[in-house]
């Protein structure tokens, strides 16, 4: 659940999986490339691949009502769960490039975000096996709806995959041979293979750890103190620094503790 109790504006927002959201309360906006798009309460924003954008979270105003809204995100197992569905079904015209994004209307997902929301709720630990069946027929019910362009979305670059790998571990002090032993390949093709992505190890560590600080920020109330630690910053100045570069505002601004 993601929670803004003042309106603010975030550029450069990194989406590494296909991803739901959905507005329960407020407005929220998201530009990319020139494409713009304003969704609330009742519709959907699905991200179809991984991603940088600008998001702007808007406060009802009225009563002083927060924006609040659900972020689903899909692995990538539950997408090739989905193709392998779907794809001897697909006709033609179904097998397009995908959109970056696309919105609707959240009515033909419902029965199989219910179910999802009963699986999470069921346990402190939902089991892994029933959770990926829960996300599999959300997955399935917005192909079903026309926002299937998910499916055809290309595998994660390798940016990606080293920024999912340091988002379930933040904190950890990564070093290059962490990467080397995860991703088969040696020191050299890594630092190769980044460059062609014109990036590095330095500059993904800090893009990893300071969204998985962002998602704290939205879904918590934890203190900007705790955050910066749970992201593996040592000084809360460094973290605010870094956050401000990056996203264009102070985390205090985010936080709705």
């Amino acid at each position: 659940m993601v929670v803004a109790q003042q309106a603010y504006r975030l550029r450069a927002v990194r989406v590494d999986l296909p991803s739901l959201i959905l507005p329960l309360a407020g407005t929220k906006r998201v530009e990319l490339g020139g494409q713009q798009s304003e969704i609330v309460a009742g519709q959907f924003l699905m991200i179809h691949h991984a991603t940088c954008l600008q998001v702007e979270n808007l406060p009802t105003g009225i009563g002083g009502d927060s924006y609040r809204a659900w972020a689903i995100a899909l692995p990538w197992r539950v997408v090739e769960l989905a193709r392998t569905l779907l794809h001897a079904h697909a006709s033609p015209e179904e097998r397009r490039a995908a959109l970056p994004f696309s919105t609707g209307s959240v009515t033909p997902l419902l029965p199989w975000l219910q179910h999802l929301l009963e699986l999470l709720s069921a346990s402190a630990t939902p089991d892994a096996a029933l959770l990926d069946h829960g996300l599999l027929g959300v997955a399935l019910a917005l192909a079903r709806a026309g926002h299937g362009h998910f499916l055809h979305a290309g595998d994660p670059s390798l940016s990606a995959r080293i920024r999912l790998l340091v988002a379930a571990a933040p904190e950890r002090e990564w070093s290059s041979a962490d990467f080397e032993a995860r991703l088969h390949m040696s020191g050299a093709t890594l630092r190769r293979r980044l460059a062609e992505e014109n990036t590095s190890l330095r500059l993904l560590l800090r893009e990893a750890r300071l969204h998985h600080g962002l998602a704290l920020l939205q879904t918590t109330r934890k203190p900007v103190k705790s955050v910066a630690q749970a992201c593996g910053y040592r000084s809360v100045p460094s973290f605010t620094r870094n956050f401000v570069a990056h996203f264009g505002i102070e985390p205090s601004a985010v936080a709705h503790s």
